[in-house]
Order: C-alpha cells, then structure tokens, then sequence
C-alpha cells in the first residue's frame, strides 16, 4: 500500500497520528495481545478433587499436612514494558528515512498498542549511554510524554549498548518487557553479553535490528567518500573493489547476532527500513502470538 510507505507516513506531521494509523489501522481485529501472558503469577491453593492433574499438586504442602491441594496461578494480565532505543549518530543514516526514524515511529505504535491494552510502557533513549529515562506508566496520558519526548530526539554521539543495558539493569526492579530498537553496529560479543545481564535479571528481551538497504545490499556504483557518522573519518572506496569482502563480513556480522541471541533465547527481527511499519508489526506479532 503506497500510503503506508515508510517514507510516505514519515510525512505525517504528528508522531501520535503516525501511530494510530498503523496500530489501529492493522490491529484493531487482535482480539488477545500477543504481549500478554508471558509469565504466570501464583494465586493460592485449592483442595484436591479426583479427576484433577496430579502434575498440579503441591507435593512439599502434602508433606507437611498429609492432605492433597493444587497450587492456582494466573496469567499476568499486565505487563511493564521499556522501549530501549538506540539514538547514537549511525542511526542517523538512511536516504528517504533514516533508521532513527523508522526505529522512533516503530516504537511510537508500539507504546500505542501496549498502553491501549492497559499495559505499562517506560522509554529508555541512549547513545553512549542512556540519555532519557521514563518509568513505565499505564496511563494513556502518559503516551504524550513518550510521544513528546521521540519527537524532540535526534541522533548523538557514539553508541554503547553495553553501558545502556548495564545501567538499565540497576534502574528497573521487577521484570520486564524489554524491546530493543537499534542497528547494533558495536561488537556482537559485547551487544549479546549486554543483552544477557538484562535476561539474568529475568527480564524478557526482544530486538529489533533495523538496517538501511544500503547496509543489507551494499549496491553503491561508483568510487565515493565514505565518512564514518560516529567518529567522523572518511576512506575513499571503489565499492566493485569491497563489494563480495563486505558481503562476507556483514553477513558473518548478522549470523553472529541470530546465533547469539537464539541460543540466549533472545527474540530477534531483523528489519529493512524500506519495510512498511504495519508488515514489520503484523509480522512479528502473529509470530509472536504463536510462541504463546
């Protein structure tokens, strides 16, 4: 759909119009969130009745009274989720819509359809390290603030995953729903390391790694000047020169995060800016919905 090109919405002047457009627009008929659920909480005990799972019962409370009761749990039915968004200068890049701005407008519908669904949503924003924090409200008024807040930032400084996670980690308490936004252009050791201290604290982690086109498909013709956005040096290149050894390397670059995370049980997207929001969304929460 033409109307929903990434760089056609980017045109909307309102980041919350942006938002209700695509959530809206694509998930008014999600009759179940696909966030909800992603844990159970204990409730209470019950009797024992026949007919009952003997899986369900509470072995340990038997010994102790000699009488058979089944430990009740329900599924959370709110969660608190932080959208860690990565704002450091390579995310500036991009020809008709920079990452950071796709990345901004992704997570805009994402706290759209987290807050309408009566879950809480904090914003982290970081460079080398975090820049912004905001708790985590339910409130949809509180969706102005992070609204706001995405609308003023603009891409800063180097990057530095690592430090963000690492302090993250001491700032929230109980877990959470952490979605990472970011072209995670840092060591992968490093990235995936950081990532993990987020797990260990039994948060549950999702990545999304946007990219530009040019990044995936490096399809530059003639010899340019290619200027680092982060430390601001330039290399000339004969892009027929490096074409198959960047081939090689970036995909070695992307098979190290999908391995990484796979084995750390951290869920990763992989997304092209060119990619229209609602495919990108739609795609990943009917996954999503699955794994369930």
């Amino acid at each position: 759909m033409e109307l929903l090109k990434p760089e056609v919405i980017e045109k909307i002047g309102s980041l919350n119009l942006r938002a209700k457009i695509i959530v809206e627009g694509f998930f008014a008929g999600l009759h179940q969130s696909p966030f909800h659920g992603f844990s159970l909480e204990f409730q209470e005990h019950r009797p024992y009745y026949p007919g009952d799972p003997i899986n369900k019962i509470d072995w340990k409370l038997y010994g102790r009274t000699d009488r058979y009761y089944l430990k009740k749990y329900q599924a959370e039915t709110n969660l608190s989720a932080y959208l860690l968004i990565d704002k450091s200068n390579s995310m500036g890049f991009g020809d008709k819509i920079t990452k950071f701005h796709y990345a901004r407008t992704l997570a805009a519908s994402l706290a759209y359809l987290l807050l309408h669904q009566n879950d809480s949503v904090g914003l982290v924003l970081f460079d080398s390290d975090i820049e912004v924090f905001i708790p985590s409200k339910s409130r949809l008024t509180h969706l102005k603030l992070l609204l706001k807040t995405l609308t003023k930032s603009e891409p800063s400084e180097k990057t530095s995953i690592t430090n963000a996670a690492i302090n993250l980690a001491s700032l929230i308490r109980k877990r959470n729903l952490i979605i990472v936004l970011s072209d995670l252009l840092e060591d992968p050791e490093e990235v995936i390391r950081a990532l993990k201290l987020l797990k260990a604290r039994k948060n549950e982690v999702i990545v999304f790694h946007i990219l530009d086109p040019d990044e995936l498909n490096f399809e530059f013709g003639k010899e340019s000047l290619f200027r680092d956005m982060e430390d601001g040096s330039k290399i000339p290149v004969n892009p027929q020169n490096v074409r198959e050894l960047y081939e090689e390397r970036f995909n070695r670059f992307l098979a190290r995060y999908r391995l990484g995370f796979a084995s750390n049980r951290i869920d990763y997207s992989l997304i092209s800016t060119v990619t229209p929001y609602y495919k990108a969304l739609s795609e990943y929460l009917i996954k999503r919905e699955r794994m369930l």
